[in-house]
């Protein structure tokens, strides 16, 4: 990061676009890279492996991160399951994450480059790392796992074939601060402008039901989602907009806390909506946390008391369930939920977490 320049705010999930809205939130721990012990060399028979070496106190006043610039010894050098460089190169430092990679599914994919500060991003046609070409570059900085801050950073649509490997190197350099350098991806079938880590996918987790033409009426007390809906759809996160008019809805799903502490669930919606919580673990059984008695702006998690919970504790690991009651008078109509947590975690909607992408695809 530049001196003398604004640093960047620590990433969250609250939105910074439309398609930031579904981006998924990266602190999860599932996620997190970090070393892996007992793993593979990277090669082409063992694809998502990478090496990562840094450079420390290079010569960082250019803005060069071609090749020539890492033939040296790395100082450090570690392989790695995850598609994540080091946070703690330091002041002008450079660093070189690589590896091959294999498409679980035959399909057109776009890749994403996140550093701080210049990054570029190289993809092979093939296995041969020499065949590799520039398809993406940060000039200047983003925020870690910022995958869609700057339009160069993101590549044109590239057509992986299924099964077949293929060579991918990043490159950062750093002018000051720690630095960071990550790569993702958005995978066929997936949604549109979600990039998650390299190897990872997303998978609608969360269960939308719609009954129409239905009169206004408390969704605490209806007896209509005793009956069956007239459509269901599976999200990638826990909001949805544009329903209809005159409808009830049931959106559910579940969290799980990735770190021990405190927790409060924010409800948006127009008009009506009640939201209902539950431990896995046993208990009491649903119980109401939080409401809304009158329309609410998309934007708008935290205008009146209601519309948050109290704080919630929490441990690592533990799931619980949500769902959502709800009554849309005139359209379009609108329903989500969202959280905060320990460390920073914001995540306003809550989204379906990344998981790992089989290799043998579908």
């Amino acid at each position: 990061m530049n001196a003398g320049r604004k640093p960047p705010m620590e990433p969250t999930t609250v939105n910074r676009s439309i398609a930031h809205r579904y981006l998924v939130s990266f602190t999860l721990a599932a996620i997190v890279g970090g070393s892996a012990a007992a793993i593979d060399d990277p090669s082409p028979e063992h694809p998502f492996i990478y090496e990562r070496s840094v450079w420390l106190d290079a010569d960082s006043k250019s803005r060069s991160i071609e090749e020539a610039d890492f033939e040296g010894v790395p100082d450090r050098s570690e392989v790695v399951d995850r598609a994540v460089g080091f946070t703690d190169g330091g002041d002008g430092s450079r660093q070189r994450l690589r590896g091959w990679i294999e498409a679980p599914r035959t399909g057109a994919y776009r890749f994403s480059i996140a550093s701080d500060d210049d990054g570029v991003l190289l993809l092979s046609t093939s296995e041969d790392p020499s065949k590799g070409r520039p398809i993406a570059q940060v000039r200047g900085f983003t925020a870690r796992d910022e995958f869609d801050r700057q339009p160069s950073q993101i590549s044109r649509p590239i057509v992986l074939i299924k099964g077949r490997r293929y060579h991918l190197e990043a490159r950062q350099r750093n002018v000051d601060g720690r630095g960071h350098l990550s790569v993702g991806w958005q995978v066929p079938g997936g949604p549109s402008g979600v990039y998650v880590p390299v190897g990872m996918r997303l998978e609608p987790t969360f269960r939308l039901e719609v009954w129409t033409d239905v009169p206004r009426s408390d969704p605490e007390s209806t007896d209509v989602f005793q009956t069956p809906p007239d459509r269901v759809e599976a999200c990638f996160a826990m909001y949805a907009e544009d329903i209809g008019t005159n409808v009830a809805t049931r959106f559910s799903g579940r969290f799980q806390a990735s770190t021990s502490g405190n927790y409060r669930f924010f409800l948006t919606a127009d008009d009506l909506a009640t939201l209902r919580f539950r431990s896995t673990q046993g208990g009491d059984g649903w119980r109401p946390v939080a409401r809304v008695a009158s329309w609410t702006s998309p934007e708008d998690w935290d205008g009146r008391s209601e519309q948050v919970t109290e704080a919630i504790a929490l441990e690592a690991g533990e799931i619980i369930d949500l769902e959502v009651r709800h009554w849309q008078g005139n359209g379009p109509g609108h329903v989500g939920v969202g959280i905060r947590g320990p460390d920073g975690f914001d995540a306003r909607p809550i989204r379906s977490v990344a998981i790992p992408d089989s290799k043998s695809g579908s």
